[in-house]
């Protein structure tokens, strides 16, 4: 790929950012590194993403244009922070940076209107009328907010293990899997850095256990608090589809399925990465 021209499309969430690198429309290659929110990572660690991803493109190549989508961006201060930092790597490309849910709405709804969410590490969603998002749900983060997100069901599930709520079959199985005790657990929520990072990785094993009635009430729960929260910031909401992406949505979709047809609300698209669907509309919209 010397010499060549090429773009960039980025999808930076909590926990990877996924490059994909396209030439004439057509995705040439694509990697991932650690993940970057710009409200939590330290700049050190923004700057070595871009850095290891430098290092992994041909040296002469000519990358012409970046399409940066990430988590945290939708303040013009955070955006302004980002592309200072790809500037320094890229200084003569054109770059654009907006926030993630803007490329869930792109990836899922295209030039069609729709209420659009992204359950992933973190949640959010807003309403996109095919060109813009109109209104979004306020985002609170994973302190006050981010219902149904994988921090969300990690937060939960960690509150019934500390209150012992959960079985003895699902207690000491999360003890021995993790080699954790309550101790261990409130040093890593209070003490060590990215907490939000550790419970969502507690996603996957919650999933393995949720024929347990005490994970799947918690699960029951997590996403009709996301109906219940999401749903009164818009109009008219049983009238549009909700898209979602992300990987809880993907991986807990029976729940999130039965909590839209609780809160009469008609599901769309699942899609656990957007990526796919975000270079085609890149294709077909964008030059």
């Amino acid at each position: 790929m010397k010499n060549d021209t090429l773009s960039i499309i980025i999808d930076a969430g909590a926990t990877k950012t996924h490059f994909a690198i396209l030439k004439e429309k057509s995705k040439v290659d694509d990697f991932s590194f650690k993940g970057i929110n710009v409200n939590y990572s330290k700049d050190e660690d923004i700057l070595s993403v871009f850095s290891d991803a430098v290092a992994k493109l041909p040296k002469e190549a000519n990358i012409s244009k970046i399409y940066y989508y990430g988590a945290g961006c939708a303040t013009p201060h955070n955006s302004s922070k980002i592309y200072g930092f790809i500037q320094l790597f890229f200084p003569l490309s054109q770059i654009n940076v907006y926030s993630d849910i803007l490329a869930a709405c792109r990836a899922l709804s295209g030039k069609e209107s729709s209420i659009v969410s992204i359950l992933g590490t973190g949640s959010t969603s807003c309403f996109y009328d095919g060109n813009t998002m109109v209104k979004r749900a306020p985002s609170l983060g994973f302190m006050l907010g981010d219902e149904a997100s994988g921090t969300y069901i990690g937060k939960m599930f960690i509150k019934e293990y500390l209150s012992l709520n959960l079985s003895d079959n699902v207690s000491d199985s999360f003890e021995k899997r993790f080699n954790l005790t309550p101790e261990i657990v409130l040093i890593k929520l209070y003490q060590e850095e990215h907490p939000n990072r550790f419970l969502s990785s507690l996603a996957p094993f919650v999933k393995e256990f949720e024929s347990e009635e005490c994970v799947s009430r918690l699960l029951h729960l997590a996403f009709d608090d996301f109906f219940r929260v999401n749903k009164k910031y818009y109009n008219d909401s049983e009238n549009f589809v909700w898209n979602f992406t992300g990987t809880i949505s993907a991986i807990f979709d029976t729940y999130l399925k039965a909590a839209a047809k609780q809160h009469n609300c008609t599901i769309g698209k699942i899609v656990s990465d957007p990526m796919p669907l975000l270079i085609e509309y890149h294709n077909l919209f964008t030059n």
